[in-house]
Parts: C-alpha cells; structure tokens; sequence
C-alpha cells in the first residue's frame, strides 16, 4: 500500500462523532388534530464530566457574585426584581448575543461580550461529541441561576432563533415541563393539562427541536433547590430585523393584529419608520380622566349628549361644542315655557278664586240686608211699650245676632 493510500484511509484528528442516540418522547394532541407536540425533544445524559461540571459552576457563580456587586453591568447580568418578579430572584448571565426579556426578541448586537473561553470550550465539546450539528452551532447564551421557589414562566423561545434549542443542566435536578397547555396552581407554579414532564438530571442536554420547539411551550415550575441551566442558541444574522407583528406586539398598545391575521396601520407606520432600530416604537397613552371629568362625561351621557372623541380633533370638538349649545338652548327653551304655563295657571287660579270670594261677598250682603229688614220689622210692633234705653239695648242686639250669622263684627261687639 503507497504512503499516500494509507493517508487517505487514517481518520483525521477532528472528525465529528455520530450523534449519539438520546430519549425521544411522544405525545398526540388531539385538539391538533393528532399532532405529535413531543417530536423533535430529545433528552441526553452525562454529556460532561463531573469536573468539568464543578468549572462551570465555579465560573457562573463568580459572574453573578460579580453582577450583584455592581462589577458586572446590564443586560450581561440580569436579576429578577419588582412586582412583575413575584418573589422570583432568578439571575441571568448573557453572552454572544443580546436578549430581550421584554419584547421576547433578539435585541441589539454588541450589548453584551463574546462567549468566554470555558463557553467556547462547551460548545466545541458538545459539537466534537455530536450531540449538536455544526451548521446549528450556537453563538448566543443564557445562563440562568435558579434559588429555591425561583421559576420561568411558560414560553416559546423566538422563531428567528435556529433549531433545535439546548439547554445544559447543573448543580440541581429540576423536570422542564413541555406542553401546549399549562394550568397556573400558584404564583411561580404550573402544571401541563397538555404536555408532560422531562426531569433534567445534572450534566443532562435537552434539546428543543421539531414541533416541541415552535408549537409546544416550555417552563420551570417553582425549584425545590438551586439550579443552574445553560442555554445554547445560533441566533439569527446581522441583518435580521423585527417582522411587522414583532413590532406591533412590543408597540405600546399591545397586539394591534386583526383576527384575519393582517397587521394594522398603527403597525405598518411603526415598521416603516423604523429604521434599523428595533426598539419597536411607542405608542403615546392617552392620559386618565379625572374625577370631575368622568363625572361630568357619565352627567351628559345620561342626558343623551354623546362626548366627544379623545383625540378626534378640532372638527370633533366644535361638533360638540355646537351640538352641546343646541341642548342648552332647547333645554333653557323648555324650562321658560314650563314657567310661563305654571304662570298662566297661577293666575287662572287666583282670578277663580277672587271671583268665588266676590260672589259669596255680595251673597252676605244680600242676605244680611234681607235679614236686618225683616228682623227690624218684626220687632218694631213690640216697641211701642218699651222706653228709650230698652229700644237701643234690642236695636244692639239685632245687629250683633245679625254679624254672628254673617261673618262680620260689629261695632260695639268684643
């Protein structure tokens, strides 16, 4: 055999192992019409040694000390905080590439620095040993250092990220559970009523592949202990920039996609001014209403006076303004001819009642005339034997009998 024939048949120093067979799983959704949620997750085990394990430790503990005491700045440390958080204290390490938690995007190149060695030392190991493919080898990582109680909520990592997703398991054995649908039991807790859970024993690679990495979800429930995961990702080229629907999901009044599925104007303007920086635009809010305003608003609403738009414009307020004066005017019209008609019928009231007073008036006088007359005359016969004092005591008498019987006092009379 010539020397040239037998360097042809050694094998080179580098080749690129088999990849060796893992853990594959199954599972049939049937509200997907029977679509296997599970393919493409693969689970591999002992794929580092235990020292190599114990470096990797060392190093992400002494970053994270580091990012806590000011050394290490954002977005390459990362720590969980405020209401949002719910008690949540995960720490994230970022390398290669940026991610932004927020808009659940890639973000900006540049942010954070290059893989350090012992990464770089990881992902040549884990493509020389075939557990991933050359043409998928990852540039970008998230490391995440989990506390007792500490979670990640149910996601998808983004499309433009190239397939199939790793993540490395160490220090502790928590499950990744993976599944279309998810019940929260508590805050930092969830189970998978659709999908199913893949314990991650330490120095084990899961990868997310197939239809278990861009339908199904995937998460860590509340840690029993500390954990540590690294995330491996080939992320997309220098010049990926956000889709339409990117941007009008991280725009500032949310989703503004239509149930058809076309991206609103809001979006397109927002796309197209959008030069290269995908910080997604904002959208400005509309300020609260106060008090008083919500007040005065319900006030003319239930008038029947429709409010005018917020923000339609000088056209929409003076339609207001002149539909509003119009109300005015018809409302004072109203009121003056309910107190002209309560006017009128006062004083038919009064002229009624002046003229029953009248007649009863001139009635008594009638009736008082006829009874002084006959009374007098009756009397006058029996006169004639009486003295004077006598006929002046029955003359006073007469005309007191006679004011009793009409109303009116007499003169004399107490």
């Amino acid at each position: 055999m010539s020397k040239s024939a037998a360097k042809e048949s050694s094998p080179p120093h580098n080749t690129i192992k088999e990849k060796p067979s893992g853990i594959t799983f199954s599972l049939k959704d049937k509200s997907k019409n029977n679509l296997d949620i599970l393919e493409g997750l693969v689970l591999h085990k002992e794929v580092i040694s235990s020292q190599f394990e114990n470096e990797l430790i060392s190093f992400i503990q002494s970053q994270c000390s580091k990012g806590r005491s000011g050394q290490l700045k954002k977005p390459t440390y990362l720590r969980s905080s405020g209401a949002r958080s719910q008690g949540n204290q995960r720490e994230a390490l970022q390398y290669g590439g940026f991610f932004d938690f927020n808009k659940a995007r890639p973000g900006k190149r540049g942010l954070v620095p290059d893989f350090p060695p012992i990464i770089h030392r990881l992902v040549n190991h884990l493509v020389e040993e075939g557990y991933l493919k050359e043409e998928v080898r990852p540039d970008s990582c998230i490391i995440n250092q989990y506390g007792k109680g500490d979670c990640i909520p149910p996601h998808v990592d983004h499309e433009s990220y190239y397939r199939p997703i790793s993540t490395l398991s160490l220090l502790g054995e928590e499950p990744m559970l993976v599944g279309t649908k998810f019940q929260t039991v508590k805050s930092c807790t969830w189970k998978p009523t659709v999908g199913t859970s893949v314990p991650l024993p330490r120095r084990s690679l899961l990868l997310l592949g197939g239809n278990s990495g861009n339908i199904s979800k995937h998460c860590i429930s509340s840690c029993r202990g500390e954990r540590i995961s690294i995330t491996l990702r080939k992320q997309p080229g220098p010049d990926w920039r956000p889709s339409l629907e990117d941007l009008a999901k991280s725009s500032a009044g949310g989703k503004k996609r239509k149930r058809d599925g076309s991206v609103t104007a809001t979006a397109t303007a927002t796309a197209n001014h959008n030069d290269g920086d995908d910080s997604g635009g904002t959208k400005k809010k509309k300020k609260a209403l106060s008090g008083s305003a919500k007040r005065r608003k319900k006030m003319m609403k239930l008038k029947g006076i429709n409010p005018p738009e917020r923000g339609g414009g000088d056209a929409s307020v003076r339609q207001h303004q002149q539909h509003q004066l119009n109300s005015n005017f018809s409302s004072n019209k109203e009121k003056t001819s309910k107190k002209k008609r309560s006017s009128e019928k006062q004083s038919k009231g009064n002229a009624r009642r002046q003229k029953e007073e009248d007649e009863y008036e001139a009635y008594a006088r009638l009736e008082r005339t006829k009874f002084q007359s006959n009374f007098r005359s009756t009397s006058s016969s029996s006169l004639g034997g009486m003295d004077m004092c006598q006929v002046r005591t029955a003359h006073q008498h007469s005309n007191a009998t006679v004011g009793i019987l009409f109303g009116q006092a007499q003169p004399g009379s107490k």
